[in-house]
């Protein structure tokens, strides 16, 4: 049975169980009411048309009133009419046409579909579009049949959207009024078990498979995608399944797509050097990438629990007085992060804007330019030590040598004095471009170490004794202490020496008469290394300039320092030649309490030339 052509679609089969339905209700209604089934049957005839034809109109009404755009397009509305008229009219072999308050047809369950969109000329339409109902009994002049005509007008609050003209045929009342009388109340009970068995089982053939995939949709809905839904047929129903498998299949292919991407997407934020930071139309954030985080100290849970915009983390004025939402030049903004630490950023702003204009969004792109900016305040302030340290001595020189020509020569004791003046300054200028000159070696050429074995213990001693003459001479108190037995270095000696000489100098220099500066060693032979120290009890430096203490032309007291013949360079350059050896210098300092500078040389290793 279920192979049978007319239950391929389920439109069909669902017009066969009504049909049946009725059939066999007008079997059981002429065996039980023969003698008053031709009363009853035209009586019920009309009823049920006039019903149907109200039931029709009435639901209609939504669908010919006027619509606004929201609603349902013209093809959605025609194919809701076809299917209502063909549930609720076809049952009884009627053929119905929906006309339009122009009377025009817009719909018909007869055969010829031409006369949809044409206007209609019978008159109980004209008078159905004027509000009032009209009904009549004719010869089908086809088939000489008796034919029963309706018009139904669709109105609401006395204004008519259109009317329903139905005709049905009356042969079938007739014809079966006459076969009644001869139908046995056997058939009759044997026609209603059919029809019970014949309805089980269609609805069977609808509802399992209807039944299977909702499970499935369900299944969907929870992320799984590797279900099918099993096909019973090639009517409408096991076509919706192929449908629901293929479109499951292709949603399983975008959503592992999407994934991908999302997956790509994240990867590229993750690792870009620079920070991104993505924030709504309200400036709420919704996307902070890694290298942001790690820029401004914060966390995006973290940002996302208090609810930080983006003027909150970026420490921006509101936006009444900053508005980012318009194309701008980068932003430097300097800020303290939560650890106390000053950060220099670089900030641009790109506006995301809706086609219509509105703002829909903004991207930042965070710089950390702090090693920049220091750079850039280094080379300023380099420029202008440079320039100070260079405009000092001249201006002495240029004032002496004025003097001089002014007449001072003759005098040979203020001469002689001008004279050595000049040329302490003159020398004082050639140490600073001698180190400057050094300083740009390193810097364009690097610095090329000529090492080899040497004894520790004698270049200590060597360092200790240029310098005890001038430890005698401002009554400061030098002492060398080193162990009996140090292993040899490999190292670059002129190198350390230079090292040693400009530790040796400061310390000297920023000792007060009575103190004491000792030089030491000790050998880490775990570590391969041998560590030297300066150690003095003098003035001390701030703790606050111990940071850039190594830093070019970096004084602690410019005048002092300047007064003392110094170049400010000293240090960077010693810190310059340790590193050159693969190892590294610290100090320490407290005021009014010494300094200790400290750094390692390597041990020389075996066979090491």
């Amino acid at each position: 049975m279920a192979k049978l052509r007319l239950f391929h679609t389920v439109q069909w089969k669902i017009i066969a169980i009504y049909m049946l339905l009725i059939l066999i209700a007008m079997q059981f209604i002429g065996a039980y009411f023969a003698r008053e089934v031709e009363s009853y049957y035209t009586n019920n005839f009309s009823e049920t048309l006039n019903t149907q034809a109200t039931l029709l109109s009435t639901h209609l009404e939504r669908y010919l009133q006027p619509k606004d755009e929201k609603e349902q397009d013209v093809a959605e509305t025609k194919e809701a009419i076809d299917n209502l008229i063909y549930n609720l009219v076809k049952l009884n072999s009627a053929n119905v046409q929906v006309i339009d308050q122009n009377g025009s047809v817009i719909s018909t369950t007869e055969e010829d579909k031409s006369i949809i969109g044409q206007r209609t000329s019978q008159p109980e339409v004209t008078v159905a579009l004027l509000g009032t109902r009209s009904e009549s009994l004719r010869i089908d002049p086809r088939t000489g049949n008796r034919v029963k005509v309706l018009v139904v007008p669709v109105k609401s609050n006395n204004a008519v959207y259109g009317a329903v003209y139905m005709v049905a045929s009356m042969e079938s009342v007739y014809t079966t009024i006459r076969k009644m009388t001869n139908i046995l109340a056997t058939g009759t009970g044997i026609a209603l078990i059919f029809t019970v068995a014949l309805g089980v089982v269609l609805a069977r053939t609808i509802t399992k498979p209807v039944k299977e995939m909702t499970r499935q949709a369900r299944a969907v809905a929870e992320g799984e995608f590797d279900r099918t839904v099993r096909i019973y047929g090639s009517d409408e129903i096991g076509q919706l399944g192929m449908t629901f498998n293929d479109m499951t299949a292709r949603l399983k292919e975008a959503i592992w797509q999407q994934e991908e991407e999302r997956e790509k997407l994240s990867g590229i934020l993750a690792n870009m050097s620079d920070g991104v930071i993505a924030a709504n139309r309200d400036g709420q954030i919704i996307l902070l990438n890694r290298s942001a985080e790690e820029m401004l100290q914060i966390t995006i849970d973290d940002v996302l629990e208090h609810g930080k915009t983006l003027y909150d983390i970026l420490r921006l004025p509101p936006e009444e007085e900053m508005p980012l939402f318009v194309e701008a030049e980068p932003l430097v903004i300097e800020m303290m992060l939560d650890n106390r630490e000053v950060v220099t950023l670089r900030v641009t702003f790109t506006p995301l804007q809706h086609d219509s204009g509105k703002k829909g969004g903004i991207i930042a792109v965070l710089q950390d330019i702090t090693e920049q900016a220091r750079l850039e305040q280094q080379r300023r302030e380099f420029v202008a030590n440079v320039s100070h340290e260079l405009r000092t001595p001249l201006t002495t020189i240029k004032s002496y040598t004025e003097a001089l020509l002014e007449g001072a020569v003759d005098d040979p004791e203020l001469s002689n004095r001008f004279l050595r003046v000049t040329m302490t300054e003159t020398e004082r200028m050639i140490r600073l471009v001698n180190d400057l000159l050094q300083l740009s070696r390193f810097d364009s050429q690097g610095i090329h170490l000529h090492r080899k074995r040497v004894n520790v213990i004698r270049l200590l001693q060597y360092a200790a004794d240029r310098f005890s003459m001038m430890s005698e001479q401002q009554g400061i108190r030098l002492t060398l202490e080193v162990p009996e037995q140090l292993p040899e270095a490999h190292v670059d000696q002129d190198a350390i020496n230079q090292v040693l000489d400009n530790l040796l100098s400061n310390a000297i220099k920023y000792t007060p008469a009575g103190g004491s500066v000792a030089l030491r060693a000790m050998v880490d032979r775990q570590q391969k290394k041998i560590e030297i120290v300066v150690m003095d009890n003098g003035i001390g430096i701030p703790a606050r300039d111990l940071k850039r203490i190594f830093e070019r032309f970096y004084r602690v007291d410019k005048a002092r320092s300047r007064g003392q013949g110094g170049t400010g360079l000293g240090l960077a350059i010693a810190r310059e030649l340790v590193q050159a050896h693969g190892a590294d210098i610290e100090i320490n300092s407290k005021i009014n309490e010494g300094t200790t500078v400290g750094f390692w040389i390597p041990v020389a290793e075996e066979g090491e030339a």
